[in-house]
């Protein structure tokens, strides 16, 4: 049985995020699971949707259920939210060393990011067709999701400039972040993918043109800017996370708890 363009580029994405998930839960494991060290958690997110995504499909190419259908569909739609959250957790903790922002205005979009991932799962189920589930139309939910992300992407973006402003305009602060430096150059490679994937969504999301439609547009488009671009900023953000040691609040916790082992009982 021949393999087709689509279930070829299945077969790629299912093969990458197995290890990249794998990776990623040890990464969470290495740099702790305070929110500030663990944005690697949210690429663990992303694997599962993909690997999940990925399972569902082929289990259409021999009973193509609306259930199945469904779940292609909402995983499909779903790749914005972790990427983005990455993002945002990996300036967070960079922030965490450079105190430029408060730490709230991360929270809040973590928060507005998570709103938006919820209103698109609730959009997605109501977009698949119930009658076939082959194909879906976007809807109110849908393009509000694609909204909030675009809000948050703005916001990353201007944290971003920020940041790079400050530190370098300021040698002190910039010896302070140290290795933190590798985190803030991780998120400025990411941000030029995770713009064409923001874009690619727009275009689905707004546009009428069927080439640019999540599920049966055009392959090619799909795997330039939606699976490639996923991968992209997956690699970059796992090789930061290797690249760079723990919090020093973290080393610090695991210090002490090696201490407590090591003081023998009275």
């Amino acid at each position: 049985m021949a393999v087709s363009y689509r279930t070829g580029i299945t077969i790629l994405q299912f093969i990458y995020f197995v290890p990249a998930g794998a990776l990623a839960l040890l990464l969470c494991f290495r740099q702790g699971w305070k929110s500030a060290a663990s944005s690697w958690r949210f690429i663990v997110t992303l694997a599962l949707l993909r690997v999940a995504g990925d399972i569902a499909y082929f289990i259409t190419l021999s009973h193509p259920t609306l259930g199945a259908y469904v779940t292609v569909m909402i995983c499909d739609l779903m790749g914005l939210a972790p990427l983005t959250l990455t993002c945002v957790g990996l300036l967070g903790r960079v922030n965490e060393a450079s105190k430029i922002l408060p730490p709230r205005f991360f929270n809040l979009l973590s928060i507005t990011s998570l709103v938006g991932l919820i209103v698109g799962v609730v959009g997605a189920i109501l977009a698949v067709d119930d009658s076939t589930g082959a194909s879906y139309s976007v809807n109110g939910e849908i393009q509000a999701a694609l909204a909030l992300f675009i809000a948050v992407f703005a916001m990353t973006l201007y944290c971003f400039i920020l940041q790079c402003a400050a530190t370098a305009r300021s040698p002190a602060r910039r010896s302070a972040l140290g290795h933190e430096t590798r985190i803030l150059a991780a998120v400025g490679a990411s941000i030029p993918f995770l713009l064409v994937r923001l874009v690619y969504a727009a275009i689905a999301d707004y546009g009428s043109d069927p080439a640019f439609n999540f599920f049966g547009g055009n392959v090619t488009i799909n795997l330039c800017m939606g699976v490639l671009v996923e991968i992209i900023v997956t690699t970059i953000c796992l090789t930061a996370g290797f690249l760079v040691p723990p919090p020093a609040d973290q080393v610090k916790q695991t210090c002490s708890r090696d201490a407590s082992a090591e003081v023998p009982s009275a």
